[in-house]
């Protein structure tokens, strides 16, 4: 079953949002999407970002965060302020 998950991000003006931009995005979209990804979407404003993603199951949610975490470290971002995750009942793209 898909799998959502949001992660939100909050901090001051010091905060380098250009620099979050590349990490979200993987360098300007370079980077292949990860196994299972089925979809993104981000945005930053002012007082933080969010970040959406809807994958094709719980595990490949895990997997990609379990992977991912090194280099999230190594990239220097705050820390979420919230992070949910949930299974998906509808998803409908227009």
């Amino acid at each position: 079953m898909p799998f959502c998950t949001i992660v939100e991000f909050e901090w001051d003006e010091t905060f380098d949002r250009e620099g979050f931009a590349r990490v979200i995005s993987g360098a300007g979209g370079e980077t292949p999407s990860p196994d299972g990804r089925l979809s993104q979407i981000s945005g930053i404003d002012e007082k933080g970002a969010r970040v959406i993603e809807v994958w094709r199951s719980a595990g490949d949610a895990q997997a990609f965060a379990e992977k991912s975490r090194p280099f999230l470290a190594a990239a220097k971002l705050p820390a979420p302020s919230r992070v949910v995750g949930f299974e998906v009942t509808s998803y409908v793209v227009s």
